[in-house]
């Protein structure tokens, strides 16, 4: 067929079959699509979060850090879910604070290999604002998803049960620390004007009974007040201390104590965690300070850089385990100087005995050894 400009042209039947052609294309330029749709193999996630707003900063592989976005809590689980179709990996951060672990466990839910790094400055220079901590942390997370472990100190997420117990057990050290400082305001009142200190327990009746008569009208008008809230935090606090005695049903080694086992216990959650003694002692802050160069070497007081609670428990434990435990070996190794008249060094053998301590507890409760193995005398078994 010709047509009148003398161009020959192919009827439609004759011409290459567009149709498949087309298909063809349509699916090359569809799994391109797919391929560009996965822009990256790892996305990093810096947040840094609060109550209001999340501030994210993002980085793709080794790319640059790219503007940092505010999002509410909800919009920050749909951006990351996106990334997840994004990248064939999401990592993702935030410091450890009042927020605890909700916005841990959604990540971790969506797929995103979520981490809780331990809150510390992330000031650079002389400014500090969220933007440029939400910038540290992207780099930070990116460093050490590479290896290098030394740029984030990632914080242990307890389970749900293993959160709950340790809230019964904290709450327990949170009244009496209540009850501490209610009484120091009695006893500040009553110093300021005059009528001397009130020692020891003064808020229950024996005492106060003998104190009252001495005192102002006014003056014992307030302290009643402090008094009965006081009252009320001896019941409280002698109901959870029985609580958290009976939960616990094992023979334990004398001086070691049912509760202060199960508060050990519920603060360090899994034994199994630690590889070696070296861990367990520096998750207690049992390890010396160290300056060294060269040669020289250099020791310190302890880092106290672990918890805490673990070691007011376990220093607690040290003085009873002295009196009820002697051939306890690290009290045999340290006997002559804690039973003496020097404070600091029975201070500083008192933190020797309690680093031991540590790692036999860790031992024991991991099948290492058992308490007969170590010297240690059993209390008999509970009553049911």
């Amino acid at each position: 067929m010709v047509d009148a400009m003398g161009i020959a042209r192919l009827l439609d039947s004759q011409q290459p079959d567009k149709m498949n052609n087309q298909s063809a294309h349509t699916e090359s330029v569809s799994k391109n699509n797919d391929q560009k749709q996965v822009q990256a193999k790892q996305i990093f996630l810096g947040i840094d979060a609060h109550l209001a707003r999340n501030q994210v900063a993002r980085k793709k592989d080794n790319g640059g850090i790219q503007a940092v976005q505010s999002f509410s809590f909800e919009e920050l689980l749909l951006f990351a879910q996106k990334q997840l179709r994004l990248a064939e990996e999401v990592y993702a951060v935030y410091e450890a604070g009042p927020l605890g672990y909700v916005l841990y466990r959604r990540l971790r839910e969506l797929g995103i290999r979520a981490y809780v790094s331990a809150p510390e400055c992330l000031e650079q220079g002389k400014r500090k604002h969220n933007k440029l901590d939400a910038r540290k942390l992207a780099s930070r997370l990116y460093s050490y998803v590479q290896g290098d472990s030394e740029m984030m100190r990632v914080v242990r997420v307890p389970s749900l049960e293993q959160e709950q117990l340790r809230a019964q057990s904290r709450q327990h050290d949170q009244l009496v620390a209540t009850r501490k400082g209610l009484a120091a305001q009695g006893r500040a009142l009553v110093l300021s004007q005059g009528y001397g200190m009130m020692k020891g327990a003064w808020w229950r009746p024996m005492a106060y009974s003998k104190r009252a008569p001495f005192l102002p009208e006014w003056i014992r008008a307030e302290l009643e007040v402090w008094q009965a809230n006081l009252r009320l935090l001896d019941v409280q606090i002698a109901q959870r201390k029985k609580e958290l005695a009976q939960s616990s049903k094992e023979a334990l080694p004398k001086g070691f104590g049912a509760q202060s086992m199960v508060q050990l216990d519920r603060e360090i959650g899994d034994y199994h965690r630690f590889a070696n003694r070296r861990k367990v002692g520096c998750f207690g802050g049992f390890v010396p300070r160290e300056h060294s160069t060269g040669k020289n070497q250099r020791l310190g007081s302890i880092t106290k850089v672990g918890s805490p609670r673990i070691r007011t428990l376990i220093i607690e434990m040290v003085w009873r385990v002295v009196l009820f435990q002697p051939n306890y070996p690290p009290v045999v190794q340290w006997r002559e100087v804690l039973g003496g008249s020097n404070k600091v060094l029975k201070k500083k053998a008192a933190v020797a005995v309690a680093r031991r301590l540590l790692i036999d507890i860790w031992k024991m409760r991991t099948g290492r050894t058992t308490a007969q193995a170590l010297g240690l005398i059993l209390n008999p078994q509970p009553r049911a």
